[in-house]
């Protein structure tokens, strides 16, 4: 009776899958449409995305500004360029910012994983400290996040260094996997890390005459 019942348990098992397969299928599809996974894997390659045209752009010495909206809506900046609502790609933001194009200049800004606009203009902090090695974009960058709490990522044309500006604060000289990881804590919902949007884990480097 044993040996019957284990073979009968595992022939059903197999008959279960067989039999019911469609709504196996429709409960994982369904699964993958939840609010949660879908949030975690377009954030994800969006982030994979813009450090790969972050990583393109500061090889080549190409200078980029991108502001990613966060709670505050950037809608009068959005309305400052030219409006594309486009799904983020590498190649789409290598091509923005090659110079001698239509769209470089001004920055993009990207909305709920979509490039909403590029070209766009952005308010020039007005810091007294700031100092004056800083260039335009950095100052831009700045500037937009000592008035919303949008994230900006700056390349330097100069140089090609990456920097992060967050609260007005600007961390320069990031390597592209803290890069990552920033970005990841925009897109990631905060409730599922235990940690606060206000929290970043990368340690800041204070900019020369800047608190």
């Amino acid at each position: 009776i044993n040996w019957l019942l284990t073979k009968l348990f595992a022939i059903s098992v197999i008959a279960l899958l067989i039999i019911f397969q469609p709504e196996l299928r429709r409960s994982l599809a369904h699964l993958g449409r939840n609010r949660f996974f879908a949030m975690f894997s377009r954030g994800e390659e969006t982030v994979n995305e813009v450090v790969k045209a972050c990583g393109y752009l500061s090889k080549r010495k190409i200078g980029a500004l991108i502001a990613v909206e966060r709670d505050i809506g950037l809608k009068a900046y959005i309305e400052s360029g030219v409006r594309l609502d486009a799904r983020v790609s590498s190649e789409l933001i290598q091509t923005i910012f090659m110079p001698n194009t239509p769209l470089h200049d001004g920055g993009i800004i990207i909305k709920e994983e979509r490039l909403a606009a590029s070209g766009c203009l952005f308010p020039l902090t007005e810091s007294l400290s700031i100092s004056k090695t800083v260039g335009t974009r950095h100052r831009a960058a700045l500037g937009l996040t000592e008035e919303t709490d949008a994230g900006c990522v700056v390349i330097s044309e100069e140089t090609g260094a990456i920097s992060v500006a967050i609260g007005g604060k600007l961390t320069r000289d990031l390597e592209l996997q803290s890069l990552r990881r920033v970005l990841r804590k925009l897109y990631i919902p905060m409730q599922h890390k235990g940690i606060t949007r206000s929290h970043w884990s990368f340690k800041k480097k204070k900019i020369p005459g800047k608190d």
